[in-house]
């Protein structure tokens, strides 16, 4: 996030961006929502990672997109349809899949991280040295990630709306700077007030070179995220992070070597499913509702290479104005 910072920093002294740095005062408290609320979301994806695998941590974040249409319909008067209502009931099916929990699951049989045996040390969580190792991960434990990561979800969503709330009013990259520079904020007051976090630097250059990948990486994010919700509407934009789970699942196996169970592939099939079904249902819907739109914009367009043609005394077989009028009666 400091790396963000900076880069979004540099960009908007350099061109002289208005309002530099703190935005105009009527989205100000605005921008400060955004940067409080992303945090949590950023917060509870990292953490959800300690418990749950990647691809798991990922899914759920996806129910981030139905619950912002909920809360932009709700705040901002956004249309919020059945089709989109559906599928955020479906995602919340999804969630439980992947979540497992025992007492509703159980027909399905034991998954493969709940009967794993248990190691001396699994009340202690996964060893460091080794993220990937999953199989000393305790229900409980478990659990907790799922709780995180849905506090995430929350958070998320908050940013997303508050965004959605700032529109055009903002540069896309000042709500960026806000989210980064509370990240920031946090994260060194948090490692000073618990001495047992610490703070690491990096030790080798391979090390550096993952960490400036990950904030230059996430600063490309945060700047096209932002961008797009600022000129589209928010059920569009957040659809498209859906696509998060085809590179998760991926990375998952040839990074780590993990291959998803079937409870985690039918959870991730029905989060995925709903959205590309509420998508589909939702353009279909706005071109059946204004047909006319696509004519309308022709028409504009057509009347305006009139005007011009006019105004620079252009004579393209131009038939006389009484012609013109017949022509148009007829």
């Amino acid at each position: 996030m400091g790396i963000t910072f900076v880069l979004a920093s540099a960009y908007m002294y350099w061109q002289k961006t208005p309002h530099f740095p703190f935005g105009a005062p009527e989205v100000r408290s605005l921008l400060v929502a955004r940067g409080f609320c992303g945090f949590f979301g950023v917060f509870g994806m990292y953490y959800s990672l300690i418990y749950l695998p990647l691809a798991d941590a990922t899914v759920i974040t996806f129910l981030g997109p139905g619950l912002t249409c909920w809360v932009c319909s709700k705040l901002l008067k956004e249309p919020f349809t059945r089709a989109e209502m559906i599928g955020t009931f479906v995602s919340l099916i999804g969630v439980l899949f992947i979540a497992r929990p025992t007492s509703l699951l159980h027909a399905f049989g034991p998954s493969a991280h709940m009967s794993a045996p248990e190691s001396p040390g699994a009340n202690a969580g996964p060893n460091p040295s080794d993220a990937s190792d999953y199989g000393s991960i305790t229900p409980a434990q478990r659990l907790e990630g799922v709780a995180v990561a849905l506090l995430g979800v929350c958070g998320g969503v908050g940013a997303f709306t508050t965004i959605r709330w700032i529109g055009k009013r903002a540069h896309a990259l000042l709500t960026v700077n806000y989210f980064a520079a509370w990240c920031t904020f946090v994260s060194l007051v948090m490692q000073f007030a618990f001495p047992s976090i610490g703070f690491l630097l990096p030790t080798n250059l391979k090390d550096w070179g993952l960490l400036i990948f990950l904030g230059t990486s996430g600063f490309i994010m945060q700047f096209l995220l932002a961008t797009a919700l600022s000129y589209e509407k928010s059920s569009r934009v957040t659809n498209m992070s859906y696509t998060q789970l085809l590179f998760a699942l991926g990375f998952e196996k040839v990074v780590f070597g993990h291959t998803p169970g079937k409870l985690s592939i039918i959870g991730s099939s029905l989060i995925l499913g709903s959205a590309i079904v509420v998508a589909y249902q939702k353009s279909t819907f706005e071109s059946k509702e204004h047909p006319e739109e696509s004519g309308a914009q022709g028409d504009e367009e057509a009347q305006r290479g009139l005007i011009a043609n006019v105004e620079t005394g252009e004579d393209h077989e131009r038939l006389p104005l009484q012609d013109m009028q017949l022509t148009t009666l007829r």
